[in-house]
């Protein structure tokens, strides 16, 4: 299943029924959603009838396998542009022993938004409400956002592993059926690329290049021409590996190489 059929199934059995609401969810094109839906009606994944879409083996009345119960993390912790809600504050239509005051006319996201606890791929060590983590998927992302009460939660075990993991996985995919683990925690972003944390990562992008298994050396690019020359870079480094069996890596993190690359990556490998 690919990223875009998966992102669907994912909005549907969150409660999306209709193509706008599959749109606003998944933030994908009608086409590609089109496309997704006829995939996954030919795998008998989904069904379409009078009163929307609804994935198959969920009876039309079934409820998740799991409840929010008395979790309200998504209305305390994630950013709602549509009721300016920031992120890290609750509500102001959340009530205490009210829950939601605007339940039947609240945003499109909020309607389909269900956590990875929720949808049940996380184990009850993450339930936001005590973990204060939580974990929702977009088209291209994993996405993590932090209780400002505990910002380092995160860096801990059990959470770190799994992130990392999930990392490696969006990493090893092909093209752009790839995917990044993002990290918001109070006013700070991160990339995790396995164990490795790259802060504050740039709109440019960030060119990596693994040093163990789960770790990498990586430069955070400033336009994407730097991008590129980065990419061209990493990709002679690679070459100089299978021809000579090692090469240096560059210390610098913001460094910005000109080519050619090769002569000076031959000299700081003192192989020229």
């Amino acid at each position: 299943m690919d990223q875009a059929m998966l992102s669907v199934v994912r909005a549907v059995e969150a409660g999306a029924t209709t193509m706008k609401s599959v749109i606003d969810a998944t933030g994908l094109s009608r086409l590609k959603i089109e496309r997704a839906l006829t995939a996954l009606e030919k795998q008998k994944l989904l069904v379409r009838d009078d009163q929307g879409f609804r994935a198959t083996g969920l009876p039309k009345s079934a409820s998740p396998t799991r409840q929010c119960g008395t979790c309200n993390a998504c209305c305390d912790i994630l950013e709602v542009a549509a009721v300016d809600k920031p992120v890290n504050q609750l509500c102001k239509h959340w009530q205490t022993g009210a829950g939601c005051t605007i339940y039947d006319r609240r945003p499109q996201m909020c309607r389909s938004f269900a956590c990875a606890w929720l949808q049940g791929h996380l184990d009850e060590t993450w339930f936001p409400a005590q973990s204060g983590i939580i974990v929702h998927f977009s088209q291209d992302a994993v996405n993590v956002t932090v209780d400002d009460h505990c910002p380092d939660r995160w860096r801990e075990e059990p959470y770190f592993s799994k992130l990392a993991e999930w990392s490696l996985n969006g990493i090893r995919r092909i093209g752009n059926r790839g995917y990044a683990t993002l990290v918001v925690s109070g006013k700070s972003k991160f990339l995790l690329l396995g164990r490795t944390i790259v802060p504050e990562p740039t709109l440019a992008g960030t060119a990596f290049l693994p040093l163990t298994a789960d770790t990498f050396r990586f430069w955070r690019a400033t336009s994407a021409e730097h991008l590129q020359r980065l990419h061209e870079r990493i990709a002679e480094m690679e070459r100089i590996r299978q021809e000579f069996g090692a090469c240096a890596i560059p210390d610098s993190e913001d460094d910005d190489p000109q080519p050619p690359y090769r002569p000076a990556l031959l000299r700081l490998s003192k192989l020229g």
